[in-house]
């Protein structure tokens, strides 16, 4: 069948358009993951702090990663003793070069939280000394602590105490008590 969009009306153009892109839109909605399924698919969960970020180029030339650095206080599940480590995350700003990449985890330095992370296979023209994770499930892989309040959120949550909510929740699944890899210089409330 042949489309003529001379003989459509505005109206039914601005109809077209509008489905047109919100059946795109559909496409690019995040999918909640449980806080059980993070924690079962991450190989390490700690508590951490963005101390510093640096966006680069990866070896092609094709796609801008940061590489946010975070210092280590807690971890929930998996063999840790680094102080510090390393979360790749996609997009950043080069130069005058930027790339934003939707339902992508985006930090900023002094973001504290719990991070549910893998290994990041991806490879890096950049060495560095310190582990490399990314979040499992992308943004749903960090939850972000609000200190003043004594609480935590992430994408689909609101957690109402990190020591009394999040704390057990992860502790209850991983069935292991946190061990503490240095003392934290924040206080939660």
């Amino acid at each position: 069948m042949i489309v003529n969009f001379l003989s459509f009306s505005l109206s039914k153009t601005f109809i077209f358009l509008a489905l047109f892109f919100l059946s795109s839109d559909a496409f690019s909605q995040l999918i909640p993951i449980s806080l059980e399924q993070r924690i079962d698919n991450a190989n390490i969960i700690f508590e951490g702090k963005v101390i510093s970020k640096t966006s680069f180029w990866n070896e092609p030339n094709t796609q801008i990663y940061t590489s946010n650095i975070v210092s280590v206080y807690k971890i929930f599940k998996g063999n840790l003793t680094a102080t510090q480590v390393e979360i790749i995350t996609q997009g950043g700003i080069v130069g005058k070069d930027m790339e934003e990449v939707s339902h992508s985890l985006q930090l900023n330095i002094g973001d504290i939280g719990i991070f549910t992370a893998i290994p990041n296979p991806v490879k890096f023209p950049q060495k560095s000394n310190l582990l490399r994770f990314k979040a499992y499930a992308g943004l749903q892989g960090f939850i972000k602590y609000n200190l003043n309040r004594g609480t935590a959120s992430d994408p689909f949550t609101s957690y109402k105490s990190i020591t009394a909510e999040v704390y057990p929740a992860i502790t209850r699944r991983t069935k292991v008590k946190y061990s503490i890899i240095k003392k934290t210089d924040f206080k939660i409330n």
